[in-house]
């Protein structure tokens, strides 16, 4: 008798440059195109790993979207999110330490009638790019602990400022969520990402 693959699915939504395919590529060992000058992710793009990580399914899919806001207009688009959301048990939004998120807050209302239309999804937040010196502190500023591969306690207090901010921002808007801090040219969260994701 052939067995049948169930597949635990998963949207990864952000702003282009947030580092969506980054962070499949780190968690899965996929292999998604990744430039962080270009985008590369202009059509729906989905990769499925076999996988024993998620109780009564035996696969995970990535949905892999287009960057919001890297098309003029995004109704074309759209098409991607709403199939991406009304498929997926999980859905991850990937933001940075930045302060837009006007553009992902429009997107998840324009989406809401699609994520409800699935019995009761998972919402994660992933803090990426938290190495990054842009638009936070001065250039002197020292961010990352190299031997510790861990943030330095100046940034873990800029971390948990903005995770303040992303409560207040998506609180009861939304779904119920939990923030991860991650880095993934540095892997450092990875685990703990993929762990609430698929738990």
């Amino acid at each position: 008798m052939k067995q049948i693959i169930k597949s635990y699915n998963v949207s990864f939504l952000g702003r282009t440059g947030n580092g969506k395919s980054s962070l499949i590529n780190a968690m899965f060992g996929s292999t998604l195109s990744t430039d962080p000058l270009v985008p590369c992710t202009k059509i729906l793009s989905t990769t499925t790993m076999l996988s024993k990580d998620v109780a009564r399914h035996n696969a995970v899919t990535a949905f892999d979207t287009p960057g919001i806001g890297e098309f003029s207009s995004a109704v074309p688009y759209q098409l991607y999110y709403e199939h991406a959301v009304s498929q997926s048990n999980c859905i991850v939004l990937v933001t940075t330490l930045d302060r837009t998120d006007a553009p992902a807050q429009r997107l998840l209302v324009s989406l809401k009638q699609f994520i409800n239309a699935r019995k009761h999804p998972k919402f994660v937040i992933a803090l990426n790019h938290i190495d990054s010196k842009v638009t936070i502190g001065s250039a002197e500023d020292i961010v990352w602990d190299d031997e510790k591969n861990e943030p330095t306690k100046m940034r873990l207090e800029q971390i948990k400022e903005r995770m303040n901010e992303i409560n207040k921002k998506y609180g009861d808007k939304f779904l119920p969520f939990e923030i991860v801090p991650v880095c993934a040219k540095r892997n450092y969260g990875i685990t703990e990402l993929k762990s609430k994701i698929l738990k």
